[in-house]
Formats: C-alpha cells, sequence, structure tokens
C-alpha cells in the first residue's frame, strides 16, 4: 500500500514539475517576444515643419505665389506616418475640396498618392506611432476616411485594399457613433481650448463637402454645442475654463492660446493673419454661426452656468460601451480609461486584435500581454493593486459650474475624484478679465523635471475636492506621505499660478495673497503661509500635505475698492479641521461648509453638485436629451439631432 502511494506521490510531484516547467518555458517566451517588440516612435527623430495650413491660408486669401515643394514635408510626414498626421490630411482635404484648379496636377497626383495609402483607422494593415482614439482624432481621422472616400469611390486604398466607397461606409459609422456620443453626453474633452478646434476641423469638413444630409445636418449640430460651450465660458475673447484636457498655456490663458482665433472672429468679426488649422471654420461656406451663440458671448450680465459633461467609467455598461467593439473603445478610449480595472481586458483585447503592441503610446501594455495573466484574468487585480497613474488619466463625468461676470469668470469641477490622480485635467481657477488666469494645483513632479503630462504646471498629483458658490471656490488637499508603488514623485506642497507681474497690484499677508488687473479683485487664501517660490515671480507656494485654497473672486462694482475687497477677505472667518478634513468660510453672509470626499453644504443646507446636460439663463436640459433649445435677447436655437431638426432666428 505504501508503495502504491508513493508511485503516486511520485506521479503528483512529476506532473506538478512539469505543469511549472511548462509555465517557466511559456513566461521565457512571452518575455523574449515582449522584449523583441519593435515600438514605433511616434514622432519623427528630426522635426519636419508643417506648411499645410500656411499654403491653405495663401489659397484663401488669392496668393498669386505658392510655394508648392513646401507640401512635400507634410506629404513626407503622413507617409510616414507620425502622430497628428490627421491634422495634416483634414487640411489637405479641404485644400484638394475647394482648389482643385489651383493645386497643379504633379502635386495633385502626390496628395492622391498620399492619402490613398494612408492608414485611416487602427483596424487597418499596418503599424505605427499615432494617437487614433482621443476625442479629436477620432472625429478628424472619420471624416477624412469619408470625405477622400467619396472623391475616389471606385478606387482600391492599397494599404487597406478597400475601395472609396467601402471606406465611406466603414468610416460613415464611427463619425454617426462619435456625433451621437457628442450629442448625449457632451465632449468628454470639456472646455478644451486645445482639442475643441480639432474638432472643430473634423466637424467643419463634414459639413462642407459631405454628400449626406444626416451627417451634414448632425454635424452642424454638434458645432453648434461647442461654439455653445466657447460662448458660455469665454471671458472676453479668452477661452479657459475647468478642461477635460489643458496644458500649461491653456491653463495660464493670455492671447497666444490658439482659440482665440475663434473668438475673435465670432465675436469680433476679426479674420486671423497667420495659419492654423482651426482656420477652416473662417472658410467654411456652408456653416452659419446662429446668433444667439453671439449673444449668449456678449453676455454682460450675471450669470450661473452649470453643465455636466461624459460619462463615468461606472455608467459605461449601462450605457452600452461596456465591450471591446469599436463604438465601446471609441467612448473608452477616448476617456482616456486604458488600464482601468473595469476597461484593462478590453483594451488589450483590442490591442491585440489590431496589433498595436508596437505603437509607442500603447506599448506599455505589452508587459500584461503573458498567457498565465491571460489565462488567469488577472490583469484586473494587477491594476488594482498597483494603480498605475494610468488609472487616474481616465477623464470622467464632470460637473462644471462657472460664475461669470463683466469683469472675470470663476470655475470648478464640483466633487472631482478628490485624491485621485489627474493626466492633464484641470478643476479650478479664474480668469481675471481677458487678460489671464490664476490657478492652483499639486504638481505631479518637480519643477525641474522635464516631462510628459502631468508634470509641474499640467495635471495633478492629487487632485484636491473643489466645490463652488457663485464667486468662492473651496478646495482641499490631502496628499499621502508616501508615492504610490509606480509614482515617481510625491511633492508635499500645492502651488498656484499667480503673476505678480500681470496684476497691477499685489497683496501678499501670511496665508493670504490679493490681486487686483482693472476692475477685476481677486483672493488666494491657503492654511499655510504663502511664498513665491525662489526666483520666481508666478509660483506661489503653499507647504503642508493637508491644506485647503479657497479662491474669491470680487470687482468694482460688488467691493467698491480693492481696499475694501482686501479687509473684507481679511475678516471673513475660516476654520479648518485638518483631521477630518472640513473646511468652514463665512462670506457675504454665506457659510460654506466643504468636507473631503464629502458633503458641501451652504448655511446648513446641502449643496446637489450633479447637474442636468445644461442648466444656464440660456439653456436647460437633461441628460440624453430628445431636444435642445437656446434662447437669448429674443434670438433663439432648437436642435434636435435624432430627428435632424436645426432652426434659428
Amino acid at each position: 500500500m505504501s508503495a502504491h502511494y508513493s508511485k503516486l506521490f511520485l506521479k503528483k510531484r512529476y506532473l506538478a514539475l512539469f505543469i511549472i516547467l511548462v509555465f517557466i518555458i511559456i513566461f521565457i517566451s512571452d518575455l523574449l517576444s515582449i522584449r523583441n517588440n519593435n515600438v514605433k516612435k511616434s514622432l519623427p527623430q528630426k522635426e519636419i515643419n508643417s506648411y499645410v495650413d500656411d499654403i491653405y491660408l495663401e489659397l484663401a486669401n488669392d496668393s498669386a505665389k505658392i510655394n508648392w515643394q513646401l507640401l512635400n514635408n507634410d506629404l513626407t510626414y503622413i507617409s510616414e506616418p507620425y502622430d497628428v498626421s490627421d491634422f495634416h490630411v483634414s487640411t489637405l482635404v479641404r485644400i484638394i475640396n475647394d482648389y482643385p484648379g489651383k493645386v497643379p496636377p504633379a502635386v495633385m497626383n502626390n496628395i492622391k498618392n498620399a492619402l490613398l495609402k494612408f492608414r485611416y483607422w487602427m483596424d487597418e494593415p499596418g503599424e505605427n506611432g499615432m494617437c487614433y482614439w482621443s476625442e479629436n482624432h477620432q472625429i478628424l481621422f472619420a471624416s477624412s476616411e469619408y470625405l477622400i472616400g467619396q472623391l475616389y469611390p471606385n478606387v482600391i486604398f492599397p494599404n487597406s485594399g478597400l475601395t472609396g466607397a467601402q471606406h465611406m461606409q466603414k468610416a460613415r459609422k464611427r463619425i454617426l457613433d462619435w456625433l451621437e456620443m457628442r450629442w448625449k453626453f457632451g465632449f468628454t474633452e470639456f472646455y478644451s481650448n486645445v482639442y475643441y478646434s480639432e474638432d472643430i476641423l473634423g466637424l467643419i469638413n463634414l459639413i462642407d463637402y459631405s454628400g449626406d444630409s444626416n451627417i451634414t445636418k448632425k454635424a452642424e449640430i454638434i458645432m453648434d454645442l461647442l461654439l455653445y460651450d466657447i460662448a458660455s465660458q469665454k471671458t472676453g475673447s479668452m477661452f479657459v475654463s475647468v478642461s477635460g484636457r489643458a496644458y500649461e498655456r491653456s491653463r495660464k490663458g493670455g492671447d497666444d492660446i490658439s482659440s482665440k482665433r475663434i473668438t475673435d472672429y465670432i465675436w469680433k468679426n476679426i479674420r486671423p493673419v497667420t495659419s492654423h488649422l482651426n482656420f477652416a471654420l473662417m472658410t467654411s461656406k456652408k456653416y452659419h454661426i446662429p446668433q444667439v451663440i453671439r449673444e449668449i458671448g456678449n453676455d454682460k450680465l450675471d450669470a450661473v452656468i452649470k453643465q455636466c459633461n461624459g460619462l463615468n467609467i461606472s455608467q459605461l455598461k449601462t450605457e452600452g460601451y461596456f465591450g471591446s467593439d469599436d463604438k465601446s473603445i471609441m467612448m473608452q478610449w477616448a476617456m482616456e480609461a486604458f488600464s482601468n480595472p473595469e476597461i484593462i481586458k478590453n483594451s488589450l483585447a483590442y490591442i491585440r486584435k489590431n496589433n498595436m503592441f508596437s505603437n509607442e503610446f500603447l506599448s506599455p501594455f505589452k508587459y500584461f500581454d503573458f498567457t498565465v495573466v491571460r489565462l488567469l484574468c488577472l490583469e484586473p487585480a494587477i491594476s488594482s493593486i498597483f494603480n498605475p497613474q494610468t488609472n487616474g488619466a481616465a477623464i470622467q463625468q464632470a460637473n462644471t459650474y462657472t460664475y461669470r461676470t463683466r469683469d472675470y469668470s470663476l470655475y470648478s469641477v464640483q466633487n472631482y475624484f478628490p485624491g485621485n490622480y489627474a493626466n492633464q485635467v484641470h478643476v479650478a481657477g479664474m480668469n481675471i478679465d481677458s487678460s489671464f488666469s490664476i490657478f492652483h494645483s499639486h504638481p505631479a513632479s518637480p519643477k525641474y523635471v522635464s516631462k510628459p503630462t502631468p508634470n509641474y504646471w499640467v495635471g495633478y498629483g492629487r487632485l484636491p475636492h473643489v466645490a463652488q458658490d457663485s464667486s468662492i471656490s473651496l478646495s482641499i488637499y490631502n496628499l499621502p506621505e508616501k508615492k504610490n508603488a509606480l509614482e515617481a514623485y510625491m511633492l508635499n506642497f500645492t502651488h498656484a499660478y499667480f503673476p505678480k507681474k500681470k496684476f497691477d497690484s499685489v497683496i501678499i499677508i501670511n496665508k493670504y495673497a490679493f490681486g487686483k488687473k482693472g476692475n477685476t479683485f481677486c483672493a488666494l487664501v491657503g492654511n499655510s503661509n504663502l511664498y513665491y517660490e525662489k526666483n520666481s515671480d508666478d509660483d506661489l507656494i503653499q507647504p503642508g500635505r493637508k491644506s485647503f485654497w479657497i479662491i474669491e473672486a470680487g470687482n468694482k462694482k460688488s467691493n467698491g475698492s480693492f481696499n475694501n475687497f482686501v479687509r473684507r477677505i481679511l475678516n471673513n472667518k475660516i476654520r479648518f479641521d485638518s483631521d477630518n478634513l472640513i473646511l468652514t468660510y463665512s462670506s457675504n453672509h454665506k457659510e460654506l461648509k466643504l468636507k473631503f470626499c464629502g458633503d458641501f453644504a451652504i448655511n446648513g443646507r446641502k449643496i446637489n453638485t450633479n447637474y442636468n446636460r445644461f442648466d444656464s439663463p440660456y439653456v436647460n436640459a437633461k441628460f440624453k436629451p430628445e431636444r435642445v433649445e437656446f434662447s437669448f435677447n429674443k434670438r433663439h436655437l432648437l436642435l434636435d439631432f435624432n430627428n435632424c431638426i436645426r432652426e434659428f432666428n
């Protein structure tokens, strides 16, 4: 009997050793495969200057002399192709549609060859380092694919092997899906003064050139919604607000942000003299901006503008965007939701299916591509345990609150995932008249470290809990003592962009910073004494892991003089319970109370910071609306997406 059990034990032992050996062999094989995976770079090693927008501007201005050889740079760029090639392609679409008779035959032939060989979507043959998936890229790729297919319906495109008509059919579905998402849920990259320009180009091309009336009308409707966003959030000619994706210049404001071309054109009738891809809006012969949009942008009365933009990851399943099909991936990846536990299996399935581990942006996912991990479905658990910063990159539903006056605007995203990472989201700030902006943040890396987002001025190492009521916003930061295992830095201070030289006057008194610009006044209040970083006159530091920032805005109309404003703020009562992270602030006969990851109350009444799709003096509509109607100054705009109705006076 003992001999029998001994043999059985040996068999089990050998079987276990065999299984372990098999797993080791598979692991080594996977590792070698991963290490040998060549990465396709997103950008050229040596910069290639683009001239396609310059050439389009010259054509629009009826220039007699155009150096067509300069276009070779763009054709080389998109033939590689490198990232943002879709920007170049979209302007080429305008050139060959608007000015076919002005393009020399040899140049037109080169353009045609480049466009036919282009890789228009992730499911086509080939590998490259382009970003296809962010919200703006999706509509640019789809609109160009549709319109090039429309120009050459019977020609076979060499890369895909499909005819132009087949490309139109493919792209049409993505276009309509994209437009429907924006109608139902708004822009994921909400209020982005960078990426709205790209959306405009994709939309205006469809409006101007699509032969499909359904696409054209729906593109016009979504363009109206985008321009309303700009109209309701701008101060003067400066379109800066909270945002799903904002960079340093986007947050700081000023005259050099690209969206100023749009605001100057629509509200000042100034046509830009320099080239940019949003110049397409100014040359459109078919899209007419509803007058009510202009009226809203010109409104000087005090207004509270609430809005709900986008979806949370937790809502994707209910709304039908939880798979690894194209439509679901468009929503998930537009949100920058790649590695989150709920999403990571979808991401990996799509990447494997379309052979995209070589894409520079997606190549880190190859480290999840182990057979054992896949067979045991360990991806969500690994994502949860290690919680990489990419999990915090997801742009989720934003309930935005803007208080806009003649002299300033104060804006916030209410209760946006406090304590989480954030890649490019911007959740609180103030426009100082139409000159510049101020804001606070927790830097994700030291100033001396040059790195992609998030960094010192972009994104957040940890998000604050923000709440706002009219001219006051409260923010509480709760920074951990130690960084996450996959984090490079965890800085124990927060800071504010508060440029001394751009104000008419600045006063720093211990925990208070006051600024005046024209008729606009602002106050920043912290938990610790504020000071400018060494050798800086715009970087205001507040040390401490548990801290708060209060922004209170004012102007000459409501406060009289700047001195009155300063005295009033200094006399306001502030209490901060750093153990329970509760901030209480009293101002103008109101007591505002905020608990980190808890409730926001005014005079003891709990405030609901979850909003409808639109809630403002100009428009009110529920989430996933059937119709949206704008009305202001006797001007109207009625939009009905599903029935393709667009009416305005």
